[in-house]
């Protein structure tokens, strides 16, 4: 039973919880105040009678009761006998035939005990509360009908029916609340099987490629070639891994590490020279003044590393490096004249493992993750990054960051 809860998702099983916690308070709460207004009506019932029959005692000892009793309810009856146990007289409706106490009944009554009996003693349809008073003479017996709390059962079903329309409003409320609380859980979850599966599947292929070469190296012999094919395999695994630690520390925390104070401009003239034997040209003019924000350093140079990377990778001829400053924002492009990324596919590329049919695909070297750790980390500058195209062939990547 618990390993089938277990199973059970987590709205439903959050809903069920919450809709049985629901129901058990209620129904303690109902319970108790059941149990609290029958208490409470049937001490007023047993006070009426007991104050009707010795404000009749009184009368009696005064002799001042008229012939005819009158009670002003016809749900109260009254019978007065001798202390002999004869019948004297009694209010409208009452038996001189049946006493409302039996004798036994009747001597614990005369002490103060209150008893439930039966309607028909008093040719009613309802149970009456019964009491007793003795004077010198006289023995007054009072009985008042249950009628008030005869209606307890009734309120008792309607809270019921309250209770199991408030049930399902709330089930249905905490259902909608549930699902609208859990649904960023929800899609973090699936973003997270999804990224496992997805890296279990990157992660086979350089494995698989390896096992293959070392297991004919086995059976032939080593080429002249397997050490350098190895050690391809190895760099993107390697590659591959660092980047899948950085976006999942990236998930754990949007924000940048170490943010200081730099200039763009100089992290970009650093960072281009080191492309001076790139297979490309590429070029950058730094700003005449220092474009300051503020910023992590390492992520920035990850960001822009990535991009010229790719520049560099698919241009034909030259990459280009600009930068351009506005009192609020910076803005950097990196531009090639590659075969482009059709307008279709340029937000899809920044799903993690996306890779295109085209040149920027899997045989280029890329792992799939570069254009995601992009994103990630120019949102974590609350920045953003928008892919152009370039005319007549090319890709125009744009960064755009906040100066504070």
């Amino acid at each position: 039973m618990i390993r089938r809860w277990s199973t059970l998702p987590l709205r439903v099983r959050l809903v069920t919880l919450g809709i049985t916690a629901l129901l058990v308070g209620f129904s303690i709460g109902g319970v108790t105040l059941m149990l609290v207004l029958h208490a409470s009506l049937r001490h007023s019932v047993d006070d009426a009678a007991t104050k009707t029959a010795h404000d009749i005692a009184g009368l009696l000892d005064n002799d001042k009761l008229p012939s005819r009793i009158t009670t002003g309810r016809d749900t109260t009856i009254v019978q007065i006998y001798d202390t002999h146990g004869r019948y004297e007289r009694g209010s409208l409706g009452a038996d001189p035939l049946v006493p409302l106490l039996r004798d036994d009944e009747l001597e614990r009554a005369i002490h103060g005990e209150h008893f439930t009996v039966e309607g028909e003693r008093a040719n009613i349809n309802t149970p009456v509360r019964a009491t007793a008073v003795k004077t010198d003479k006289n023995i007054v017996i009072v009985g008042v009908a249950e009628s008030e709390v005869g209606a307890v059962p009734k309120l008792a079903f309607g809270l019921t029916i309250t209770l199991g329309v408030l049930a399902v409003a709330v089930g249905l409320a905490l259902w909608w609340a549930v699902g609208w609380t859990l649904r960023p859980v929800e899609a973090a979850r699936a973003k997270q099987r999804s990224f496992v599966a997805d890296a279990a599947h990157e992660l086979r292929s350089p494995l698989a490629n390896m096992r293959t070469e070392l297991e004919v190296a086995e059976r032939i012999g080593a080429t002249d070639d397997l050490i350098c094919d190895l050690l391809t395999d190895v760099e993107r695994l390697s590659r591959m891994t660092e980047d899948l630690l950085l976006l999942a520390r990236m998930d754990d925390a949007r924000r940048p590490h170490r943010p200081e104070g730099l200039d763009i401009g100089e992290l970009l003239e650093v960072l281009v020279e080191t492309y001076a034997d790139a297979r490309v040209p590429v070029s950058f003019s730094r700003p005449d003044t220092d474009v300051l924000v503020e910023a992590d350093r390492d992520g920035l140079h990850r960001v822009f590393t990535n991009l010229i990377d790719n520049a560099v990778r698919h241009a034909e001829t030259t990459v280009t490096v600009e930068c351009l400053a506005s009192e609020s924002d910076v803005l950097i492009a990196i531009c090639d004249d590659g075969p482009g990324i059709p307008l279709a596919d340029r937000k899809r590329v920044f799903d993690r493992f996306t890779r295109l049919d085209d040149a920027r695909g899997r045989n280029s070297g890329g792992t799939g993750l570069g254009l995601p750790i992009v994103a990630e980390l120019v949102a974590a500058h609350r920045g953003s990054i928008q892919l152009w195209g370039e005319r007549p062939n090319g890709l125009r990547a744009e960064v755009r960051l906040p100066r504070e």
